[in-house]
C-alpha cells in the first residue's frame, strides 16, 4: 500500500470510528483522471465507500462539497460528502458503484439511458442562480478555445500559425462566442460526459466530477452528452436524443420553438467550442502534467470539430484549414509516438 494509500485508509476509519460505523478492511485505486484528485473504494463488512485524494493546492475541494449540497438539495442525483479534511486534500464519499454510462450505452439501451441522463440535465438547467456558481463570459469562453492554439497547434503538433491562419481561427472564435451568449445561460455540469454520469438502482442517472458547474448556453450540457469520445451517434440518433431534450427544455420553460437552422447552429458551434478547449487540455495534460492516456482522444476530438464545422459555410476555410493541414499533423505526430 502506497503512502498517501494508507494515510488515507486509515483517515476514513477514523472517520467511521468517530461516527460509531464498522471500519473497512480494503482499499482499491479506481480509474486515472485528467486532474490531480485520485479515487479509491474503500469497502468493509456491509459497507462501501469511495475516498478521494484531492490536493487542495491544486483542486477546488470546496467547490466540491458546496456544489454537492447544492445539487443534492435540488434532487439532482450527486453523491453526498460524508466527511472532509483540507489539510489533508481527502474527501469521503457516497459510492455510487461501478455501472458507468462509458462502459453501459450501446445501440439497444442508448435511448432509455440517454432519457435518464437527459431527466438530470434538465433538472440541473432549472436551478436558479446562485451567487456561489460563476456564469461563463466572453473572455473565459476565448480563452478556453485559444488552448487549441498554444497547447495542441503549437505544442503537441509544434505547428507555428500563419498571420492568415490566425485571422481565420479568431473569425471561428467570434462566431462561436456569437452562438454562445444568444442562447439561453442555464446551470451546467460543464462535462456531461458518459465517463461522468452512473447508472443507479433506481433508474436514475447519477452524476459525477461536477465541480466545474457553470452557468452557461443551454446547449452546453446535450452537447457533451450527445458529442461523447466514447460513445458516437450517428446523425439520426444525435437527432432523437435532442428532439428529446428540446421537448423536455420546452416543458420546463427553460427554451422556446427553435427553427431548424438556429438549433443546428447553436448545437455545432457549442460543440465546436468544446473540442477545441478539449484538443488543448489533453494536449497540456501530456505535455505539462505527463499524463497521456487521453491522447487517443485527440484524434476523435478533431474529427467532431471538423464535422461539426462542415455543415456550415461560413466556417469553410477553417474547416479546410483543420482537414488539409491539423488533420495530417495529427495523425503524423501520432504515429511517432
Amino acid at each position: 500500500m502506497l503512502d498517501t494509500e494508507k494515510k488515507l485508509f486509515n483517515w476514513v476509519n477514523g472517520c467511521l470510528d468517530e461516527s460509531g460505523k464498522s471500519p473497512v478492511t480494503s482499499i482499491i485505486p479506481l480509474r486515472e483522471e485528467a486532474s490531480f484528485r485520485r479515487y479509491y473504494r474503500l469497502e468493509g463488512k456491509d459497507i462501501s465507500l469511495v475516498g478521494v485524494h484531492s490536493p487542495s493546492d491544486l483542486e477546488s475541494n470546496n467547490e466540491f462539497i458546496l456544489l454537492s449540497e447544492y445539487f443534492i438539495n435540488n434532487n439532482i442525483s450527486v453523491p453526498a460528502v460524508l466527511a472532509y479534511d483540507f489539510d489533508l486534500g481527502f474527501l469521503l464519499v457516497e459510492d455510487f458503484g461501478n455501472d458507468l454510462y462509458q462502459y453501459h450505452l450501446n445501440k439497444e439501451n442508448y435511448k432509455e439511458l440517454l432519457s435518464h441522463a437527459i431527466k438530470e440535465i434538465i433538472a440541473i438547467q432549472s436551478c436558479s442562480a446562485t451567487k456561489s456558481i460563476k456564469y461563463l463570459d466572453k473572455q473565459t469562453v476565448q480563452d478556453q478555445m485559444t488552448l487549441f492554439e498554444s497547447w495542441f497547434l503549437e505544442g503537441f503538433l509544434e505547428y507555428k500559425v500563419s498571420e492568415h491562419e490566425k485571422s481565420l481561427l479568431n473569425r471561428a472564435y467570434d462566431l462561436i462566442l456569437d452562438s454562445f451568449f444568444e442562447q439561453p445561460q442555464v446551470l451546467s455540469h460543464f462535462d456531461f460526459e458518459s465517463r461522468n454520469i452512473m447508472i443507479l438502482e433506481n433508474n436514475k442517472a447519477g452524476i459525477l466530477d461536477f465541480q466545474d458547474a457553470v452557468f452557461g448556453p443551454i446547449f452546453l450540457d446535450p452537447v457533451s452528452l450527445l458529442r461523447d469520445l466514447d460513445n458516437q451517434w450517428d446523425d439520426k440518433e444525435v437527432e432523437i436524443m435532442l428532439g428529446i431534450y428540446l421537448e423536455g427544455a420546452k416543458e420546463a420553460r427553460l427554451i422556446g420553438e427553435l427553427d431548424s437552422d438556429t438549433k443546428k447552429r447553436w448545437f455545432d458551434l457549442t460543440a465546436l467550442q468544446r473540442q477545441l478547449r478539449i484538443l488543448g487540455t489533453l494536449s497540456r495534460l501530456h505535455i505539462r502534467d505527463n499524463k497521456s492516456y487521453r491522447l487517443p482522444d485527440l484524434k476523435k476530438t478533431l474529427d467532431y470539430a471538423i464535422k461539426g464545422a462542415m455543415n456550415h459555410k461560413e466556417l469553410g476555410e477553417f474547416s479546410d484549414f483543420l482537414t488539409g493541414k491539423v488533420l495530417p499533423l495529427l495523425e503524423n505526430r501520432m504515429d511517432r509516438l
